[in-house]
């Protein structure tokens, strides 16, 4: 385990691993990054996992947020807003796992009928395919629903 310079925590992952491509069947839909400073992270993170070298690798800048695809789908979104000092773990810089739903409220609604929470605040936050919602696990861990491409 490792965390970058904003504090994000990361992991590496040496061995057998199951064989599933991002965003297809029950993967998740790609891994989001909250940072204090986005394109700080893309270079941090573009050396750390090689994304130059990559064949099918694609960087995509944008005003407030850098998108990394690969095979041209996004696998990785990096956006600002993290905060270092904040309370709330779901402000700190962090990673999160965004899983693709078919409805979002629908999906909300179960995540919290089973002892999952919304943590405050939680707005509606963009997605590359509409709306997304940030939840927290009975645990703590946090996670992203979002819309499914159709």
């Amino acid at each position: 385990l490792a965390a970058d310079r904003d504090g994000a925590t990361f992991g590496f992952w040496e061995g057998y691993t199951p064989a599933w491509s991002p965003g297809e069947g029950q993967a998740p839909a790609r891994i989001d990054l909250q940072t204090r400073d986005v394109f700080d992270a893309a270079v941090f993170y573009g050396e750390v996992f090689g994304w130059a070298e990559g064949e099918d690798v694609d960087v995509a800048y944008r005003k407030d947020h850098v998108l990394v695809q690969l095979g041209g789908r996004v696998i990785l979104s990096l956006r600002g807003g993290g905060v270092q000092t904040s309370p709330l773990a779901h402000l700190r810089p962090r990673w999160l796992v965004n899983f693709a739903v078919d409805d979002v409220e629908r999906a909300v609604a179960a995540a919290t009928s089973a002892g999952g929470v919304r943590p405050e605040p939680s707005p509606a936050t963009w997605a590359p395919s509409g709306f997304s919602r940030t939840l927290q696990d009975p645990d703590g861990g946090l996670f992203t629903l979002s819309q499914r491409d159709v």
